[in-house]
């Protein structure tokens, strides 16, 4: 079948990741400074801020994906690919805030945080309700997961490495965009393993909201839970240097 895409959702879907990533990466000093219960919360809320943000890309992503079938989503499923994004984030950020991971646990914490987001995208995918069967490429669905795992683990090596230099924001913003790049290729080159074949046997029941109306709604969520995150971190500094 003919597939296309909505240009605007897919550039939501792209700035989502970014700044989600970024939004990590603020968080991950704060929680390198931290120690006990204070930690342990920074550290959540950056995995919740973080995997909504890569969880929303998928979702969005997903609905600026077209094709000539009507599609809809089971919302359980998509609640379970939610929690798998959120876990990858925390694996993520728990490895980036830490003073000197070793290789092994940069491998090791690559391969989860690239099997977390592979899990998310594929559970996403068996979330679509449509008249029609989805199968899968084996080889290309091998790529995405290999991709996945790779380019988790160079955003995880850059994060560390640019966490030593000056040009602090800077270096921030272009580890963001590997990080949002890392989500990104996966779940582009998942959508290119995709096969859909027609099965009219199959009944799907209309949802209430149509995808771009759902997808705006899901962007301003998400941006909501970004923003409101940030305004915490900066407060916090600001205090901080305020008590200094």
């Amino acid at each position: 079948m003919t597939t296309t895409y909505n240009p605007l959702l897919v550039v939501f879907s792209a700035a989502i990741a970014i700044l989600a990533s970024y939004t990590a990466l603020e968080l991950s000093s704060r929680v390198s400074r931290s120690q006990g219960v204070t930690r342990k919360l920074w550290l959540l809320g950056g995995a919740l801020a973080m995997g909504t943000g890569i969880w929303s890309m998928h979702f969005i992503a997903m609905l600026a994906f077209s094709i000539p079938i009507y599609i809809s989503y089971n919302f359980a499923i998509v609640l379970v690919s939610l929690i798998a994004a959120i876990l990858a984030a925390y694996q993520a950020l728990y490895i980036i805030s830490r003073p000197r991971p070793s290789m092994p646990s940069l491998l090791g914490g690559s391969s989860s945080m690239g099997i977390g987001i592979a899990i998310m995208h594929y559970t996403g995918m068996a979330a679509m309700q449509m008249p029609a069967t989805l199968q899968y490429k084996p080889h290309v669905f091998l790529l995405s997961v290999i991709i996945a795992v790779t380019v988790s683990f160079v955003a995880l090596k850059l994060s560390l490495g640019f966490r030593q230099r000056t040009d602090r924001k800077w270096s921030k913003l272009a580890t963001a965009c590997v990080m949002g790049g890392a989500v990104l290729s996966m779940h582009y080159t998942g959508m290119a393993a995709a096969i859909f074949k027609p099965d009219l046997s199959k009944l799907v029941e209309a949802a209430g909201l149509d995808n771009l109306s759902l997808a705006y709604i899901v962007c301003l969520l998400t941006l909501l839970v970004i923003a409101m995150t940030l305004a915490t971190i900066y407060i916090n500094s600001d205090r901080g240097s305020f008590q200094r």
